[in-house]
């Protein structure tokens, strides 16, 4: 698989969980998400080079709802000439994703009993209150600060996928406590691992690796071909997942209208 279709395909597995919108442009596709205004969620990714007037495109219908026009595309020498045109505009560049793909290794299930699945609105409280101590500002394992709107859709899509495989949440527990979580979202073979959090006191104890292994075990038993997440490059996530058995196969390049 190419990697535009990949991305394409995620952007699909993510259409009504993170995004409301998936909409078809020139060259491009646009998705927006209602309740996360981030750069990380309203996006068009380029499928292709892009023209002037395709850009302009993306800037219109990106303001109809109320975002700043960023493009998403492919780090590579074939969209150099959409990077040209991009910073010829003044866009700049806002984030780089590195997409990280499980290389296969071992995995050893001898801790997987500490793992329990989110199965009703009980569970789900807990997953979100350990979710968002998960993540906080000033924490330098932790590039994306307080996660903000992201927990009201977290709550959202869950109830709407909860009673199929597309989307699931995992806890880690030491003894009676959860610790640690992780989600697994299941589309067209591919396997997407997101979410994946410690708290801090429990940091260096393995929680972090335990419970992104078990989704890469979920992912084969839903029959998926690729398990993969993402990280920003040379950040400590990145560095984390390629220690545990995760490669970069490419990244991707954020650019926003300054």
């Amino acid at each position: 698989m190419k990697n535009i279709d990949f991305l394409k395909k995620y952007q699909k597995l993510q259409h009504k969980i993170m995004f409301d919108d998936l909409i078809e442009l020139n060259g491009s596709r646009l998705g927006t998400s209602n309740l996360d205004k981030t750069a990380f969620w309203n996006f068009s990714l380029a499928c292709r080079n892009i023209n002037e007037a395709e850009l302009l495109e993306i800037e219109e219908k990106t303001e109809l709802f109320d975002r700043v026009p960023v493009v998403y595309l492919e780090n590579s020498g074939e969209f150099l000439e959409t990077v040209q045109l991009l910073k010829s505009k003044n866009y700049k560049k806002i984030y780089e994703d590195s997409w990280m793909f499980w290389n296969e290794n071992e995995i050893s299930d001898e801790r997987f009993f500490q793992i329990k699945k989110v199965e009703n609105s009980d569970d789900l409280k807990i997953y979100l209150k350990t979710l968002d101590d998960c993540f906080g500002n000033d924490d330098p394992q932790n590039p994306y600060g307080e996660l903000g709107d992201y927990l009201k859709v977290a709550e959202k899509v869950w109830f709407e996928f909860h009673d199929s495989d597309r989307l699931e949440y995992f806890i880690a527990y030491k003894n009676d406590e959860a610790v640690a979580v992780a989600a697994l979202s299941n589309f067209e073979g591919i396997g997407y691992i997101s979410n994946v959090g410690s708290l801090k006191k429990v940091r260096g104890e393995g929680f972090g690796r335990l419970v992104t292994l078990y989704c890469v075990e979920i992912s084969k038993k839903r029959g998926n071909n690729l398990h993969f997440l993402a990280t920003e490059e040379n950040t400590y996530p990145n560095e984390f997942y390629k220690q545990i058995g995760f490669k970069t196969k490419f990244t991707g390049i954020a650019y926003a209208k300054n």
